[in-house]
């Protein structure tokens, strides 16, 4: 019941680090404001963006954590070939590549991001998703909220990894049947036989009383071959029964019925 118990906790344990582990994830390799210079704006627009895909459940590396890690990879940044972005999912471990661009003109912002995958057989450089947004008159704290509604409309493209089935240890394996015993039993009957036919061979001819000897001589020493022979048959098929893997129960019945 114990070892039940490990067994299937074990298993939910396995299935929820697997799913902890199959969390998407996306690097943000470019975000960039044509028209606003200020790094509050950005900061804010960014910050908006990124949120709006972590309460979705993505993981996701912002601009300064995917520059930081292509620092010693200078042939990865700012590159929009199928090899860049392959390469940077290989060295940032990510399945998507986001791009990002805002425009803005006074109070007005138009954004457009674009997701890339980094896997599978199809173009890197070709996008699987492009979503955009505008507003003509917003304040900052509006443009923000854009950004997480922007995010909300690339979630659905983004897929998830396929989690891996969980690991269940197989059932330990049964210990094979013991010959031991049938094996003594078939000695032990060969013995008895073997005794029996040595005292019924020890008769000679018989008078008087010599005659009543003789007879239970020939009584006992048939009631040995008797039970030597049953011993011995018996012993010898549960052997061979459970060497070859049978039921020694049903290889004890058919013995003995025989």
């Amino acid at each position: 019941m114990r070892t039940a118990v490990a067994v299937g906790l074990a298993a939910v344990l396995s299935l929820a680090a697997a799913r902890a582990e199959a969390r998407v994830r996306v690097a943000i390799a470019d975000f960039e404001i044509a028209g606003g210079d200020s790094p509050a704006l950005v900061n804010q627009l960014e910050d908006g963006f990124v949120l709006g895909l972590v309460r979705s459940g993505v993981q996701v590396l912002d601009v300064a954590d995917t520059a930081k890690k292509l620092d010693g990879h200078p042939e990865l940044q700012h590159c929009d070939a199928s090899p860049c972005l392959k390469g940077i999912g290989q060295q940032l471990d990510v399945r998507y590549v986001a791009r990002v661009k805002v425009e803005v003109a006074g109070n007005s912002y138009k954004t457009v991001a674009r997701v890339f995958s980094t896997e599978g057989s199809a173009p890197a450089a070709l996008p699987i998703a492009t979503k955009s947004k505008t507003c003509d008159v917003c304040t900052v704290v509006e443009a923000r909220e854009m950004m997480l509604r922007l995010a909300d409309m690339l979630r659905p493209q983004i897929e998830e990894p396929a989690a891996p089935p969980p690991v269940v240890p197989p059932p330990p394996v049964a210990k094979p049947p013991s010959v031991a015993l049938p094996v003594v039993a078939a000695m032990a009957g060969v013995v008895s036989i073997a005794v029996g036919l040595a005292v019924l061979g020890s008769n000679g001819s018989c008078s008087g009383t010599m005659c009543s000897e003789n007879r239970s001589r020939s009584a006992w020493g048939g009631s040995l071959v008797g039970a030597g022979a049953v011993a011995a048959v018996a012993g010898g098929y549960v052997t061979f029964v459970r060497l070859r893997g049978n039921d020694p129960v049903t290889g004890v019945a058919v013995a003995f019925a025989w």
